[in-house]
C-alpha cells in the first residue's frame, strides 16, 4: 500500500569513510593469504577476560541483562575473539593466518570502579570502536612476523607508525608494543602489538606459536 513519491530533497549517496577502510584493509590483508573472520558481539568473561591473563575486568565488563546464553558480556576485544577462534580449530592445519574488522565496546569514561556494574548515565555511555586484530598461529610465529604484516599494511595505506615498549597481560613481556602514529602533528597510540605469552595458549588450548595485533581504526 505504500505511495512512490519523489523526495523533494536531492541526495548524492556514497561510501561511508570507515567502511571504505575496512575494504581496503581486507583487500589488502586477504592478498597476503590471511583468512577473514566474523564474531560474534557477544561474549563471556572467561573469554574475554580470564583466559586472557586479564586479572582486574570488572570495571570494563559490559553485562547484559537478562542474557538468554552462557554470552552475557559485550566484547572488549577483539584479540580475545581471535585467541578463541584458534582455539576452537587447534586441530585444523596449519599456519592458521586470520584477521578480523569489527566493532569492540566500553565505557566512554575512564573511572568506572565506582560505578555499579549495568548502571549508565549521562556520565558513563557505551562507546563503540572499530578495530582491526591479526593473528598468527602456526610453529614459527613470531613478533618479527606480525611486525611485517603491519609494515605493509601501514605502508599500502600511506602511513607511518613507530613501536614504543608496553606491558600488555596477553604478550610476554619484552615482546609488546604501542603502535603510534603521527597524525595532525600529534602522535596517538592506536594498538598493541606482541607474541602471545604461554599462560594464555595455555588457557586456550593452543599448541603453537601465537603473535598478534589490535589496533583502532578510529584514529586512522
Amino acid at each position: 500500500n505504500f505511495k512512490p513519491e519523489i523526495p523533494s530533497i536531492s541526495t548524492i549517496g556514497q561510501e561511508d569513510n570507515t567502511a571504505i577502510l575496512k575494504r581496503k584493509i581486507s583487500e589488502i590483508l586477504i592478498g597476503l593469504n590471511l583468512l577473514e573472520i566474523s564474531t560474534y558481539h557477544l561474549s563471556t568473561k572467561e573469554k574475554q577476560f580470564k583466559k586472557m591473563n586479564v586479572k582486574e575486568f570488572k570495571p570494563m565488563m559490559i553485562e547484559v541483562e537478562d542474557s538468554k546464553t552462557e554470552n552475557n558480556i559485550l566484547r572488549h576485544s577483539l584479540l580475545a575473539q581471535s585467541i578463541n577462534t584458534l582455539s576452537e580449530n587447534s586441530d585444523a592445519s596449519y599456519p592458521q593466518k586470520i584477521f578480523e574488522l569489527g566493532k569492540t565496546f566500553a565505557h566512554s569514561r575512564e573511572d568506572t570502579s565506582k560505578k555499579p556494574l549495568g548502571v549508565l548515565d549521562s556520565e558513563c555511555q557505551i562507546k563503540e570502536s572499530e578495530k582491526l586484530c591479526i593473528s598468527l598461529c602456526h610453529e614459527k610465529a613470531n613478533f618479527t612476523e606480525i611486525k611485517q604484516v603491519l609494515d605493509y599494511l601501514t605502508e599500502m595505506l600511506d602511513t607511518t607508525y613507530e613501536i614504543k615498549e608496553t606491558f600488555h597481560p596477553a604478550f610476554i613481556e619484552g615482546r609488546a608494543g604501542e603502535i603510534i602514529i603521527n597524525k595532525d602533528n600529534k602522535q596517538k597510540t592506536i594498538g598493541v602489538i606482541g607474541e602471545v605469552r604461554p599462560i594464555v595458549l595455555k588457557n586456550n588450548k593452543i599448541r603453537m606459536p601465537v603473535s598478534s595485533l589490535e589496533i583502532s581504526l578510529d584514529n586512522f
